[in-house]
């Protein structure tokens, strides 16, 4: 575990607030806020581009904890609003971002770097994790040394080679990736208190509120 993991954000702070954004469930409630609490994932989002913007150091899971909660974001519109004309699109963005997810992690060219933050348990060796593939250099072995599931390198097999599953399918692997990368990366290495980050996103957006009023 590592509670002082380098990054582009200013402090812990700020990184425990956009874990909070990314995972409300996992936050704690203020008991003094009346008001509910508002779906900040957008925000997140748009901070991490600013972080993987501005710097290289952006880990690889909190960009694609970004990408996977976009497709779903993307997919509740589409839910929304109904709006089939659109379900191509949200397929096609939940299947690149699936994809670029699980490359980061298994890929035998990234997956040293993008792992070493990573929680590990030996209580994980089971037959979801187990190498399908012999060959230490195969994406099946990488999957395995992090404890992630088999189904997840199946499906980026599977949508690498043009066989998209339906979207809520795709949701549903988007959802089980956003949970495995809680349980690995952010549980492990966003642990800070988001307190003070909180009190100056919302000093700030309300000085931003009050220039962009008419006079």
């Amino acid at each position: 575990m590592n509670t002082n993991i380098p990054g582009p954000w200013q402090n812990e702070a700020e990184l425990a607030m956009v874990r909070d954004w990314f995972y409300p469930s996992h936050s704690v409630e203020d008991p003094y806020e009346l008001k509910s609490r508002e779906d900040m994932r957008s925000e997140a989002i748009a901070r991490v581009n600013v972080w993987t913007f501005k710097s290289h150091k952006t880990p690889v899971a909190v960009i694609s904890t970004a990408d996977l909660t976009d497709s779903i974001i993307h997919y509740e519109k589409m839910v929304s609003t109904n709006n089939p004309d659109s379900y191509r699109a949200v397929q096609f963005m939940f299947a690149f971002a699936f994809l670029r997810f699980v490359n980061s992690f298994v890929d035998r060219d990234v997956a040293k770097a993008a792992t070493a933050a990573l929680i590990t348990s030996e209580d994980d060796d089971d037959d979801e994790t187990s190498v399908k593939i012999a060959g230490e250099s195969s994406m099946y072995a990488h999957a395995a040394a992090i404890s992630m599931p088999n189904r997840f390198v199946d499906l980026r097999h599977q949508v690498s080679h043009g066989q998209l599953p339906d979207v809520k399918a795709l949701r549903d692997a988007a959802n089980e990736g956003l949970t495995w990368l809680w349980e690995r990366w952010w549980k492990g290495n966003a642990t800070g208190d988001p307190t003070t980050a909180l009190r100056y996103f919302k000093a700030t957006s309300e000085l931003r509120a009050q220039t962009q009023r008419p006079a």
